[in-house]
């Protein structure tokens, strides 16, 4: 059964934060949550898939 798409941005959220100073915009798909935000500066798109990993765009 797939996640609740509010868990899903939530967890999401939570990995980007972890390289984000502050989230801009949040973007759910079905199979990835794209992240918009700032660290430093910049502006960078953080892709957070269901398995956890994490890609920059």
């Amino acid at each position: 059964m797939a996640k609740d798409i509010k868990e899903r941005v939530r967890e999401a959220q939570d990995k980007a934060l972890e390289h984000l100073d502050y989230i801009l915009e949040t973007i759910p798909t079905p199979d990835f949550v794209e992240i918009v935000g700032r660290v430093g500066g910049d502006t960078i798109t953080y892709r957070v898939y269901d398995d956890g990993s994490v890609y920059e765009k």
